[in-house]
């Protein structure tokens, strides 16, 4: 039972769906594209769900004060770059040219044809740099610090995954987003929704190792986004290998606590 002065997850994870399928599933009705002013205004306030929600949940008391005073020290824990040690800025680097360039070099026939190299669209490369400041507050760290006060570090994170998954959904429906351009029910469709899941644990692993510092997470997925949107696209089964080697690996390595739920330390 949640006491007083504590996180909400589901009514978070339910919250942010509700709200952010709300605003994307007005704008899939317009038929109109992301960059046409309707639909990018409404596309905008969808987008912020996972940081509105989070802000609305923390201001009305749903919250551990222990760990946040206000909403603003929230915030200060999502976007303050110096709270992460420089040497976190490095092993993230580390970690996204694994994800990004391994999967290239072990696709022979992608490497051949296009190189390591193959830059996508300036508003692609925008959209995903700020998804990571945009997201991550709410993701980790709201339902991630809430779930994984419950179950495992582990499990906590792929139930977020599965809701981020869900959460990308109605961006299928919209016409030139990232999502429209994969289709709906293709393998790409179904790779972009895995390695969501996939993936989360490294999220997971990110937030608890460096000390519930969210912007970890933040420069992870900003990051990630921009260096996809730069490499070229190599097989499903070398992407999604990778992922699920390094996730797997992360959480092996930190099993002393990955598989253990985490309460805050007072």
């Amino acid at each position: 039972m949640r006491g007083r002065n504590q996180p909400a997850p589901w009514l978070y994870l339910f919250g942010v769906i509700a709200w952010t399928w709300t605003f994307l599933g007005i704008a899939a009705t317009t038929g109109q594209g992301l960059l046409e002013f309707r639909t990018a205004t409404l596309s905008f306030l969808g987008l912020l769900g996972p940081l509105i929600v989070a802000a609305l949940l923390i201001a009305a008391g749903n919250w551990d004060r222990n760990l946040d005073c206000t909403v603003l020290d929230f915030f200060r824990r999502s976007f303050n770059l110096w709270l992460l040690p420089w040497r976190w800025y490095l092993y993230i680097v580390g970690l996204i040219f694994v994800l990004a360039i391994i999967p290239v070099l072990l696709d022979a026939s992608t490497l051949q044809a296009q190189g390591l190299i193959d830059v996508g669209p300036g508003l692609f490369l925008f959209i995903g740099f700020v998804a990571g400041f945009v997201e991550e507050p709410g993701w980790r760290g709201y339902a991630q610090e809430g779930l994984q006060r419950r179950m495992p570090i582990v499990l906590a994170s792929l139930v977020v995954g599965v809701f981020w998954a869900a959460w990308h959904l109605p961006l299928f429906f919209i016409a030139n987003t990232y999502q429209a351009g994969l289709g709906v029910g293709t393998p790409a469709f179904w790779e972009f929704n895995l390695a969501i899941i996939i993936g989360s644990p490294i999220y997971g692993w990110l937030y608890n190792a460096t000390g519930r510092v969210t912007f970890a997470a933040v420069f992870y997925h900003g990051f990630g986004n921009v260096m996809f949107e730069i490499v070229p696209d190599a097989t499903i089964i070398a992407e999604l290998g990778v992922e699920a080697m390094l996730a797997l690996l992360l959480t092996l390595l930190a099993r002393r606590w990955m598989f253990r739920p985490r309460l805050l330390e007072r």
